[in-house]
């Protein structure tokens, strides 16, 4: 399995885009979906939860910055 993206790339790739408004409606819409997806499994792995709840909480505030 290959690593994640950082928090911070994404973040520096959101800003670069040339659309970043989609691109952080796009993340607030499906994060929390992959969270929940995460939770409701077997064995949920928590590291996975916390890098995707820290990238989530990392979209709110460019959210609260940008839109």
């Amino acid at each position: 399995m290959s690593s994640p993206i950082s928090t911070n790339s994404l973040k520096n790739l959101i800003l670069k885009s040339d659309t970043p408004k989609i691109k952080i409606n796009l993340l607030l819409r499906t994060l929390p979906h992959s969270i929940m997806h995460e939770m409701q499994r077997q064995e949920p792995n928590r590291a996975v939860v916390d890098n995707l709840s820290q990238k989530l909480r990392m979209v709110e505030k460019l959210a609260v910055d940008i839109l």
